[in-house]
């Protein structure tokens, strides 16, 4: 979803799930991911958070705590096929999976800025989590339009998913 003057990536994921703000270009040539970690309900910030990053392709491990605002960054440099796992003590943890490989170097020009607030859920008895196991959004290359882009199906399945276990913790939550 890049346009011709690179202004960035748009992907949404919302209504009390993960969600990612628009994707800009960042300032250097790497791929930054920043944001926060909120509660789905609250929108609160989440104190304590974490967010990590393990590269599967190259063993890199980077990691972030979220200060008092929730708010963390980190830079997944070039190339790498990266699962992000967002944590909070109390809270079911969700991942994304974001693959940076295949990019041409002069589509690295610039960089990549990723924001993405990522919003939890609070775990509760007798929920069944196992489905945040899935990375709930993917990002990848497509050299048609030379931008990072989200499969937007398989987040539109994760979004379903993840109601129905809202509505499980809190049956009037939308």
């Amino acid at each position: 979803m890049r346009t011709t003057d690179r202004s960035g990536l748009h992907f949404a994921l919302a209504v009390a799930l993960a969600f990612a703000m628009p994707c800009v270009h960042a300032q250097h040539a790497d791929c930054t991911v920043f944001g926060a970690v909120m509660d789905a309900v609250t929108r609160e910030p989440l104190r304590g958070s974490t967010v990590e990053a393990l590269d599967r392709k190259w063993g890199r491990r980077l990691e972030a705590a979220a200060g008092d605002s929730g708010r963390y960054a980190l830079d997944l440099g070039r190339n790498g096929e990266w699962e992000v796992t967002y944590a909070a003590p109390g809270y079911a943890s969700k991942r994304l999976r974001i693959l940076l490989v295949g990019i041409p170097p002069e589509d690295w020009a610039g960089g990549f800025g990723m924001h993405v607030d990522m919003t939890m859920l609070p775990e509760a008895a007798g929920i069944d989590y196992a489905l945040f196991d899935e990375p709930f959004g993917i990002a990848r290359y497509n050299g048609d339009s030379a931008r990072l882009e989200w499969d937007m199906a398989h987040t539109e399945r994760m979004r379903e998913r993840q109601r129905q276990r809202l509505e499980a913790i809190m049956p009037t939550a939308r």
